[in-house]
């Protein structure tokens, strides 16, 4: 399901890290800056702004107090640079990256491949027509230090001639979709295979030119030239194409903004919004029994001419949840710079939204700052068994409940997996997790503004030797949508249609 996007794109507009580095702050930097944001002098106050901004989280509890100033204007200032701070922050904490080291001489490509799948604790493996002619090629790949994965998989592609094929299920246009095949490489050994595809990084032999990307974070970021059959008259047209880290649940891509566009003269190209229309390209196989529909988003249908219903030609190009389209008001065919930013959706790792410490005399309740919100109690009944009883409230467009696969940072899976019923998890004083059963349920559905589901529900704690005594704490695990900016810079991107 996709879900809508609440948040508006131009609340999510985050700065572009600056290339040069940031002076470490004095002592009394903060300070002397936050005096001067209610300066007379407006350039002063300006001034004092950006070099705040630019501290960021250094100087951030200087500016929480600031907010309370008796100056106006400091107050104000304030309250904007700490809105725009923890946003960032937020927004780097969203997108951390796995960082990987490598040092590896004259190593086949697959081995390098294995130890850089040990570090980011995902799979990358060789995938394409010929990955058996593709590991045992020896190669040489070192990073400077830690650097983040992508930077590091962008190396190893420099070195042994790849490309990324695609990443947790998704595939580029011109690639071909991985299957694992037990086959063994030119030097006779076998040839890695990832164990969960839709969990892996696919990397196969590059075709043509290398592709402009950028990484931030978890993410890379690539151009991809737009097919021909999507080109439009009036405006030149790229795919960018994000790639997240497998370890991060990329949703949705919900709009990218252009900041800078240059060409080869070094002259600014602007941006086009106008509404593109692209047809598919058909191809009537022999016999005209088959008619495949080559789809400008790169998927392919097959199509009976004697269905009641055949596919009609002319839809319009409709990026994936993880492509977004550039469009600008250009003939060139080359964008030499390309810098602005994607706006999407990412969901959280498995966390605690919140705690509940149980009372068996009277109900207890907890909220997070998703709007989720909980009312439980503890009863015994005459025969000693214990019931846990809860009213939870939550918004599914923001919250899912973990699953009872879902693995926990604090808890193993057990045969009863994470031990949670909808995402709630019991455990006693010393942290020893129940493995409740549902004794009863009521679901119900808030049809308000917040439109929230409610459930009431029952949960018996079964007594089991050795097992956890009496329930202490009910957390419950969920993970959430989460708003989200990449900021990329390309080179001499391709551009498909327009006219001068």
């Amino acid at each position: 399901m996709r879900y809508a996007i609440l948040l508006s794109v131009s609340a999510l507009i985050a700065t572009v890290a600056v290339a040069a580095p940031i002076p470490p702050p004095t002592a009394r930097e903060a300070t002397l800056l936050i005096e001067k944001l209610g300066s007379e002098d407006f350039a002063e106050r300006e001034a004092a702004s950006k070099r705040l901004d630019e501290l960021g989280l250094l100087a951030l509890a200087e500016l929480r107090a600031a907010t309370k100033s008796e100056n106006a204007e400091i107050a104000d200032r304030a309250k904007d640079l700490v809105k725009k701070i923890e946003r960032r922050a937020s927004n780097d904490r969203a997108l951390a990256p796995t960082t990987v080291e490598l040092d590896l001489k004259d190593t086949r490509l697959d081995a390098v491949l294995a130890e850089l799948s040990k570090q980011a604790g995902f799979e990358v493996v060789l995938g394409g027509l010929k990955p058996e002619e593709l590991a045992g090629k020896k190669v040489t790949v070192a990073t400077t230090g830690k650097v983040p994965f992508w930077a590091a998989v962008l190396k190893v592609c420099d070195a042994g001639g790849l490309q990324v094929a695609g990443t947790s299920g998704f595939f580029a246009a011109t690639a071909i979709p991985y299957t694992p095949r037990a086959i063994k490489a030119s030097d006779g050994e076998l040839v890695r295979v990832a164990a969960n595809p839709n969990f892996a990084v696919v990397l196969e032999a590059r075709e043509g030119k290398k592709r402009p990307a950028s990484v931030h974070g978890a993410v890379l970021i690539e151009a991809f030239e737009l097919p021909k059959a999507a080109a439009s008259r009036s405006a030149a047209m790229a795919v960018l194409q994000v790639w997240p880290e497998p370890k991060l649940a990329w949703q949705s891509a919900a709009d990218v903004k252009v900041t800078k566009a240059t060409d080869a003269k070094g002259d600014r190209l602007l941006p086009d919004f106008s509404h593109t229309v692209a047809r598919p390209q058909v191809e009537i196989l022999k016999g005209g029994k088959v008619i495949v529909v080559k789809n400008p988003d790169g998927t392919v249908t097959i199509v009976n001419p004697d269905a009641a219903n055949p596919l009609a030609v002319g839809a319009n190009f409709t990026p994936n949840v993880r492509q977004a389209v550039v469009k600008l008001k250009t003939g060139e065919s080359i964008a030499t710079e390309l810098t602005g930013s994607v706006y999407g959706l990412v969901r959280s790792q498995p966390e605690p939204l919140f705690a509940i410490a149980l009372d068996a005399k009277n109900e207890v309740s907890a909220t997070d700052p998703s709007g989720s919100e909980a009312t439980a109690s503890l009863r015994i009944n005459a025969e000693g068994k214990q019931f846990v009883h809860v009213k939870l409230i939550y918004d599914p467009l923001k919250v899912h409940p973990v699953r009872t696969g879902d693995e926990l940072p604090s808890a193993k899976l057990t045969p009863d997996g994470n031990q949670s019923v909808h995402g709630l998890r019991i455990t006693d004083t010393d942290g020893k997790a129940f493995s409740p059963a549902l004794a009863s349920a009521v679901n119900d559905f808030d049809n308000t503004r917040q439109r929230r589901i409610v459930l009431n529900l029952k949960l018996e704690l079964p007594a089991v030797k050795d097992g956890p005594s009496v329930p202490a704490k009910l957390v419950f695990w969920g993970t959430y949508a989460k708003p989200v900016g990449v900021p990329f810079t390309l080179k001499d991107v391709p551009l498909v249609g327009g006219s001068k």
